[in-house]
C-alpha cells in the first residue's frame, strides 16, 4: 500500500521502557490504516454464528465511495461475495470457525488487496450443569488500496484531495510516492520538500514527509512535518495517529497519550491506534488502561498489531502474572518468528516459565 498510509515505529534501544519492560525492545514496525466495521452485508454465511466485517480505504486513507466486490474465501466453504456500500464498508455474517481470506479486487488501477484471518474454535461454556451456546464473535478486516506502479502518474487516477493542489505540488507528490515505494526514501523526501516549497499547505505531502522522515530516523523533523498536518486537517484519522506515533518515540509520552487518544475517536475500530495507545499507557506505567487498550488491538485479529503481545506480557510480568507474561510473548515470537532478538525473547519465556 501506499506509504502515506505506513505507519512506523522506530527502531533501536528504548532507554525510557521501565525496567519491568527492559526485554521489550521496540522494532521498526509498519503498519495499515485500520477501519470501521459495518456495510454492505452477505448473510448466507456458512452455517456458523461469526462476523466478519470492514471498511475500504483509497491510498490517501479516504474511505472507498464506491461499490467495490468482496470476496470471502475459505478451503473448506468455497466463495462467498458482497459489494461494499457507499462508505466502503462490507460484513460477512453466520460464519464458522475456520481460516478465511478477504480479498478485494478494485479494479485495473489498484492492486488486489487481501487480509488472512482465523476464526478459532469456540467452546461452549457450563454453567450450574447447563451448556450455553459458544459466544458470538465479531472480527474486523481493514483494507488500504493500493496503487499499481503504472498508475501512479495516471491522470485519472489522481486523488480527489489532490485536485486542489497546484500541478507541480501535485506531480512532485506522486513522484515521492513512487519513490517512496521502491524504498528511496531520500529521494521521496527531496520531493516532498520540493512539493511543500510549492504549496506549503499541503496536508498530504506533510503526512507523507513524516512519514518518510520516520523512515529515516529523523523523529524530531517527523514531528513537526506531521504537527502542521495536524494542524492542517485536525479530523484526519492518518495524521493524528503518525503524530502520536512520532512523539512517542521522542520520549514525550503524555503528548503522544493526548494525540492517540484523539486518534482513538477519530477510528475506534482502527487497531494501531488502540495499540501505540496501549504502549504509550503501559510506558507510563497505567498498566490497567494500557492492558484495556492492548487487549483491544489483540481483540481485533488483525495482522499489524504484534507488538500488543509484547506489552500485555510487560503488563502480566509487573502484576506477576508469569504464565500469561510467557504465553503473550510466545504468541508474539509466533507472528514475528524473525524477530531481531528472538533469541533474547526465548531465554525470557524460560525464565517466565521457570517463575510459574
Amino acid at each position: 500500500m501506499l506509504s502515506n498510509s505506513r505507519l512506523l515505529f522506530r527502531r533501536g534501544p528504548n532507554a525510557f521502557i521501565p525496567t519491568f519492560l527492559w526485554f521489550l525492545t521496540i522494532t521498526l514496525l509498519c503498519s495499515t490504516v485500520h477501519a470501521q466495521s459495518g456495510g454492505g452485508v452477505d448473510t448466507t454465511g456458512t452455517g456458523g454464528r461469526h462476523t466478519i466485517s470492514g471498511r475500504i480505504y483509497y491510498p490517501s486513507g479516504r474511505r472507498s465511495d464506491s461499490r467495490v466486490k468482496v470476496k470471502l474465501q475459505s478451503v473448506n466453504s468455497g466463495e462467498l461475495s458482497v459489494f461494499s456500500d457507499a462508505n466502503g464498508t462490507f460484513s460477512f455474517r453466520g460464519l464458522d470457525p475456520g481460516s478465511y481470506t478477504v480479498v478485494v479486487d478494485a479494479g485495473a488501477d489498484y492492486e488486489v488487496a487481501r487480509e488472512s484471518l482465523s476464526i478459532e474454535t469456540d467452546a461452549g461454556v457450563s454453567r450450574r450443569g447447563i451448556t450455553l451456546p459458544p459466544l458470538t464473535k465479531l472480527y474486523t478486516v481493514d483494507i488500504s488500496l493500493r496503487l499499481k506502479q503504472e498508475s501512479y502518474l495516471r491522470a485519472g487516477v489522481v486523488n480527489a484531495a489532490l485536485a486542489s493542489i497546484p500541478e507541480p505540488a501535485r506531480g512532485l507528490y506522486l513522484k515521492a510516492l513512487a519513490a517512496a515505494e521502491l524504498g528511496e526514501t531520500a529521494k521521496a523526501i527531496e520531493h516532498l520538500k520540493a512539493a511543500l516549497i510549492a504549496a506549503p499547505e499541503f496536508a498530504l505531502a506533510l503526512n507523507e514527509l513524516g512519514v518518510q522522515y520516520l523512515r529515516a530516523k529523523e523523529v524530531d523533523k517527523a514531528a513537526d512535518a506531521l504537527s502542521k498536518a495536524v494542524k492542517l486537517v485536525p479530523e484526519d484519522f492518518q495524521p493524528r495517529l503518525n503524530y502520536g506515533i512520532a512523539l512517542l518515540n521522542l520520549r514525550r509520552l503524555p503528548e503522544a497519550e493526548e494525540q492517540l487518544r484523539v486518534a482513538v475517536t477519530k477510528q475506534s475500530g482502527a487497531a494501531t491506534a488502540h495499540m501505540y495507545l496501549g504502549i504509550a499507557l503501559a510506558i507510563q506505567r497505567k498498566l490497567d488502561e494500557g492492558k484495556k487498550e492492548l487487549d483491544i488491538a489483540v481483540a481485533s485479529k488483525s495482522t499489524e498489531v504484534p507488538l500488543a503481545h509484547r506489552y500485555l506480557s510487560g503488563i502480566y510480568y509487573e502484576q506477576r502474572q508469569y504464565g500469561d507474561a510467557a504465553n503473550e510473548l510466545e504468541t508474539y515470537l509466533r507472528l514475528v518468528p524473525k524477530a531481531p532478538d528472538v533469541e533474547i525473547l526465548r531465554q525470557k519465556i524460560k525464565e517466565l516459565r521457570s517463575k510459574q
